[in-house]
């Protein structure tokens, strides 16, 4: 043990003290580098193998092969870089029952040899060599035999090896073909969901275009109703009485103040005023007339006079048209109509373009609006 620095006492105490302190070190890995210390290893040797870079089953091969002074060569062989703590120890196992490092070595060249095939290609060995020792007088021609024997022994096992591995990835796939199953599977469900809403959009937008065609045609029945009480009253005109002329004529020269209603004498609701006459032609009074509503249909020159109402509005068809409006927006705007907003209110509600949610909002702020000034 000469020109070799072997801790004892109080500085192996203060060494493995100092290793405790680093994390790296578990309990096993102490109670190794402990045990080697101990053994006769020094410290140099002990940080061979301690310094992170082989796990603790390689860390235990290379302990038994300094303590058993293997040489440089023998250690590399053995503890060749890739090789599993597991195959390490086989490999040493035979080394140490007298399997040759030349042996050792070609079996642990393959890359597709685990520790059990390696242990049974060993075991092989091994046999054929004390069966070899056995038989005295045996020459060497017999002994290249049986080595030959071995390596086709050992080819066979390499071989059987490779099968298993493919095996083993085939049953992979197969597993990786189930999982894609399943992922597509769920996609096609998730795609179904998705079709399902796309076709209720599509019901609902079909459902709005054919409320904004009913609704066309509803101002077009309007328009023409309109066109028609114009032409009514045009007529109605040329055969007023000529009292009934002249009396009109001197209210519009003289500006009476029964010709004109001013805006102040007006009521909730109320948006012209129309004239009545007696059975001779002759000017009666004025009665107020509320907007869009024709209670008495009796009355002839009342609701020709309520229709004409209708020509001095906006042309609704017209300015939508030119508004671009969604059909949903559409839909509010119809339903403001039939709730009776003023036309003021329309033009608003049209203009400011703002979503559907909202115009149904204010339009049923605008008639509660309407009938408290009706109140």
């Amino acid at each position: 043990m000469q020109g070799r620095t072997v801790l004892s006492g109080m500085d192996l105490k203060a060494y493995l003290g100092r290793l405790k302190q680093n994390p790296k070190y578990t309990e096993e890995i102490l109670k190794l580098i402990e045990d080697d210390l101990r053994f006769g290893l020094t410290k140099e040797e002990t940080e061979e193998y301690s310094g992170g870079r082989y796990d603790y089953r390689q860390m235990c091969v290379y302990s038994k092969c300094l303590r058993n002074g293997y040489s440089k060569e023998e250690k590399e062989a053995i503890l060749k870089e890739g090789l599993s703590g597991e195959q390490m120890a086989v490999a040493l196992e035979f080394y140490e029952k007298g399997v040759p490092m030349e042996t050792i070595t070609e079996v642990i060249s393959s890359a597709e040899n685990t520790a059990y095939t390696m242990k049974r290609l060993f075991t092989q060995v091994l046999g054929k060599i004390r069966e070899a020792e056995s038989v005295s007088g045996q020459d060497m021609e017999y002994a290249k035999e049986l080595m030959e024997e071995i390596r086709e022994v050992a080819q066979k096992i390499a071989c059987q090896e490779k099968r298993y591995d493919a095996l083993n990835e085939k049953l992979e796939e197969l597993g990786t073909a189930e999982q894609d199953a399943q992922m597509q599977k769920k996609l096609i469900a998730q795609f179904s969901e998705k079709d399902k809403m796309l076709e209720k959009q599509q019901n609902e937008l079909n459902e709005a275009r054919a409320e904004l065609v009913k609704l066309h045609r509803e101002i077009e029945k309007i328009r023409k109703e309109r066109e028609a009480l114009e032409e009514q009253v045009k007529k109605a005109g040329k055969n007023m009485p000529g009292p009934v002329k002249r009396e009109k004529e001197a209210e519009s020269q003289t500006g009476s103040n029964l010709s004109v209603m001013p805006e102040t004498m007006s009521y909730p609701g109320i948006e012209y005023h129309a004239a009545v006459v007696d059975k001779e032609g002759r000017f009666v009074c004025f009665v107020p007339v509320e907007r869009m509503e024709r209670k008495d249909r009796g009355n002839v020159m009342g609701s020709m006079f309520s229709r004409l109402f209708l020509k001095k509005k906006m042309d609704i068809v017209k300015l939508l048209a030119k508004k671009d409006l969604l059909p949903e927006q559409l839909v509010q705007i119809r339903s403001a109509i039939e709730k009776g907003l003023s036309e003021k209110q329309l033009l608003v509600l049209i203009n400011s373009k703002i979503p559907a949610e909202q115009m149904e909002e204010i339009i049923s702020i605008a008639v509660y609006e309407n009938k408290m000034k009706e109140a």
